[in-house]
Order: structure tokens, then sequence, then C-alpha cells
């Protein structure tokens, strides 16, 4: 059975973990201890505890008759949440954007201690790896300060303790048996604790959401507690009573092409009863690891900035009425620049036309050309002789042109032909009128 995670009401942040659930690290909760000549559990307890009066706690523990008589080569068994902490680092290996460690710009392979502060300004974001082998995403517009770090003399026990500021967290936290390697992530009125149960949470305005995507949460909402299962979330304002919402099922993509082109990737997602928006991220792996940028759409159209040439991933959530994001659809993303298309070359066999200088015809402009059988006409005028803004454009099947009069200036027409098959011939030279 899942452990049950409680989330205080008031969170100001959104905690996502990455799969269907988080990876279950083998690990042993306890450390095994070989006694030695002249030891005592007095002696141990000093050396090795956080507290010297835990003896008693380890008398108990291994089942003693006798605490005050232990013997060499005996072999006690110490839960490692009893032990001595000593100071841990996280590591900072993944960072886009403009981010900063305690006010300067954080590099990769810096390490992050107790008391440090991590910032992301807009569009960008950090991923730490704790010591556990967990992962934790700070994105965009974030402020994060670590309260604690430790881990324990002996074994794999690890403990972190951060505050979220502002912002929003994704997280990928490995689950470890009860008391070995928590993660709590403290907010404005509340804090989670974290074994590895997929979630999100969020604070927006005087509402706090929960998004559960597997496991169990138990959510402490005044009051109320709700226990909220995967594909369930609920709201709390701190004036009505939360209840369970079923969240949006993951939405289905379009069918979308191979590739797009640079600063080019756009498209509409089909339409979804109750979803009002859309949030997601961008990454430049499967895993959701390294965060490229943030999704968001209020409405079906979703536009992507900034991706240049290469392959991505993309991650999309549907938004309800109540502002909860659902479950999470993804997938490839290839961004490639296009092909140069060079046309071909126009058939020889074409003629050239060229058309006489238009004349005025009364509130008009009258021009004709040579009537050439099996052919159609494209013709052009423009105010420059090198056609690169043109002011008209028609295509036609008759060998004369009326047009409205243009406004008083120097013009230039041009024509060429084209046939059924959609073969161009080339332009003639162009052809200078004034109108006035």
């Amino acid at each position: 059975m899942n452990s049950i995670v409680k989330l205080s009401l008031g969170l100001a942040l959104s905690l996502g973990i990455n799969g269907a659930y988080a990876e279950e690290a083998a690990a042993n909760t306890d450390f095994v201890y070989q006694v030695q000549a002249g030891d005592n559990l007095g002696v141990l307890s000093a050396q090795l505890l956080d507290s010297p009066a835990r003896w008693s706690d380890v008398a108990k523990y291994n089942h003693l008759k006798n605490p005050n008589l232990v013997f060499p080569k005996q072999t006690l068994n110490i839960p490692l949440a009893w032990m001595k902490n000593q100071p841990a680092q996280a590591r900072i290996e993944a960072l886009t954007g403009d981010v900063k460690l305690n006010g300067k710009p954080a590099q990769i392979g810096d390490m992050v201690n107790a008391g440090d502060k991590l910032e992301t300004a807009n569009g960008a974001s950090t991923r730490m790896h704790l010591p556990d082998g967990s992962t934790l995403n700070l994105l965009e517009k974030s402020e994060l300060q670590t309260k604690e770090l430790q881990k324990k003399d002996k074994g794999d026990f690890f403990s972190a303790v951060f505050r979220l500021v502002t912002g929003r967290i994704d997280a990928i936290k490995k689950k470890y048996p009860d008391g070995q390697s928590p993660l709590r992530i403290q907010a404005m009125h509340g804090t989670i604790g974290v074994r590895g149960t997929h979630f999100r949470v969020g604070q927006e305005g005087e509402n706090t959401l929960a998004e559960i995507e597997s496991g169990l949460v138990g959510f402490d909402a005044g009051k109320a507690s709700l226990a909220l299962a995967g594909g369930q979330g609920s709201v709390a304002d701190g004036v009505h009573a939360p209840s369970v919402v079923t969240l949006l099922a993951a939405p289905q993509f379009p069918k979308l092409p191979e590739s797009f082109a640079p600063d080019a990737v756009s498209f509409d997602m089909p339409a979804m009863a109750g979803a009002l928006a859309y949030r997601g991220e961008v990454a430049k792996d499967e895993a959701f690891a390294e965060l490229l940028a943030p999704v968001l759409a209020d409405g079906s159209h979703i536009a992507i900035a900034g991706l240049q040439e290469g392959s991505y991933w993309l991650r999309i959530r549907a938004v309800d009425e109540h502002g909860l994001q659902g479950l999470s659809s993804q997938l490839a993303l290839t961004v490639k620049v296009p092909p140069v298309v060079i046309p071909p070359p126009p058939p020889a066999d074409f003629p050239i036309v060229t058309p006489y200088k238009p004349i005025t015809n009364g509130e008009s402009l009258l021009t004709g050309w040579k009537d050439i059988k099996g052919y159609q006409y494209h013709l052009q005028i423009a105010s420059t002789q090198d056609f690169a803004s043109t002011v008209y454009e028609v295509k036609l099947k008759t060998d004369y042109l009326t047009l409205p009069t243009l406004p008083t200036g120097d013009y230039f027409v041009r024509l060429r032909l084209y046939d059924e098959a959609g073969r161009y011939g080339a332009w003639c030279e162009p052809v200078a009128f004034t109108t006035w």
C-alpha cells in the first residue's frame, strides 16, 4: 500500500514528479554496528547518534534485556534516522537562461549548500541533483531557499528542506523506505513532505491547487482533510470546504508535421470537453529533466517561440474551470530548417509578352497585350522597378485589363505567361507609366 503524503493549505508552489510512479530506491533503513571491546551504549550514542540519550532507544530497538551489557562482536541494528548529521550539498547540473545563486550568475557544477538562494528569471530554469539521486527543477520566475541539507555519518540517509518563496518546482523524487530520505518543501502557509509520490501543487491568487498524477496524497485544508488518488485534485481557498475533483484526462495531440521550421512551432489542440487552457514544458530529454521553456496557452492554440534546429520533447496538460491542470501527454518534436527550393528555369518555348503602356479610360486604367492561345496571364504592378513591393497583382485569361485608377505617382507593369500545368514563363521587361 502506498504511503499517504500530507499537503498543507496555502502552499505557494507547484511540485511535479515525472513518470508513472517515482523510482523505488533499494536501501537499508538500519546501520549495523559490530560491538568493539570497551563499548557501551552510552559511548556509542555519544559518538554515533544525534543524541546521547538515544542509548535507551537502541536498547529497545535491539530487545536488549540488560542495556548496560553488550559484548564484543555483538551486532546492533541502529535506524539511520538516529545517526549523527553532517552537512550535504546539492549540485547544479543544468541551467537555461538567467539563473542566480546567492545573487551571482550560476554555473553548471556549482554546489548548493544550506542557506543558499537560487533565483530564475523569466524563461529560465535550473536542475539540481540531490545526494539521494533525486532531481529538483526550479522553473522560471522562481526563488528557492535551501533551509537544510544533511546526510548521516553512516548509510544512505539524506534529508533536505527547501523554502519556495515564489514560483514553481518540478521534481523527480526517489522513493525510499519510511524516514530514510525525506524531502520537505516549505511555502507560505505550509509544508509538503515527499517520499516519491507523483503530484503537483500550485498557489494561484487565493487558491491552493492539488493535482495528483499517481499514488495517494492527503490534502489538509483547514478543518477539512481529503484523501486524493491519482487522477484527482482539489482547490482550497480558505473559505469554502474543498471537494474531490476529477482531473481532465491527458489531452490528445493533433496530427503534426514531421518537423517544424525554427520559430514556427504552432498548432491547435483538438476540442476537449472542459479544457479552457493548456500548460506544459519543452525539454531536451524524454524524462523532462532538462527543461528549456514553459508552454502557456489561454485557449487551444499552442505557439512556442525560440526553438532552433534540433530534437525536443513537448509535454502538455489541459486546465479546467477550477484552474487545475490535468494529466500529462508528451511527444517528440523536431525543428528543422526547411530546404531551399530553387524553382526550375522557365521553359524555353514560352513566349515573352509585353503589355502596352496603360492609358486612362475614364476613372480606370486600361492596358492590353498580344493574345497568345493556350496560355493564361500573370500581371504585376509595382512602384519600383525591382518589384520588391507590388501594389497590384492578378491572374487572368483575357488579353486586356481594366483596373481602378492608382494614386498619383510613377509605376511599373510586367507580364508573364503560364499554362495549365502550372509552369511559368519569364517576366517581360518592366514598362514604366505615370498616373496623375
